[in-house]
């Protein structure tokens, strides 16, 4: 874990980019047909194929637990604005939204005089890191202005 709150309030902005930028290269074929269209079009190809229908059902089960978590942090910490974070899930990216959610849950926490803690070391920073590199080179190949 990185123990500088300043560091990881960048890295989770960096993230949470780097999520709107993989997630909002896929959009143009969506963008132009419109809001109510490209909704269609959009939900139908996550029903494309089993790897597609996997993925979406993964995230729904994932987006389900972590949202419940999210809620009652919010509550805990007192934290203003979490419809925004929903809204945020819902209509712009999960992945991008949700650290932002981090973000905010640290400065609720030291504001609190709480810490946050993690499980830390090289294995989990290693890792965190492996997985950052992987997010890192599909955003590279996904990007079509990129790729």
């Amino acid at each position: 874990m990185i123990a500088s709150p300043r560091l990881r309030g960048v890295t989770y902005g960096v993230v949470a980019a780097a999520a709107l930028a993989a997630t909002a290269s896929q959009l143009g074929t969506y963008l132009p047909l419109g809001v109510i269209e490209g909704n269609v079009r959009f939900w139908g190809d996550t029903l494309a194929n089993p790897a597609s229908r996997f993925i979406t059902a993964d995230i729904f089960f994932v987006f389900l637990v972590v949202w419940h978590w999210m809620l009652g942090e919010a509550r805990r910490l007192g934290m203003r604005g979490i419809t925004w974070y929903f809204l945020g899930s819902l209509l712009i990216a999960f992945s991008a939204t949700l650290p932002l959610f981090m973000w905010h849950r640290e400065r609720a926490m030291r504001a609190r005089g709480e810490t946050v803690t993690g499980i830390g070391g090289w294995g989990a920073n290693a890792s965190v890191l492996m997985v950052a590199l992987a997010c890192v080179a599909y955003t590279w190949r996904a990007w079509p202005a990129l790729g």
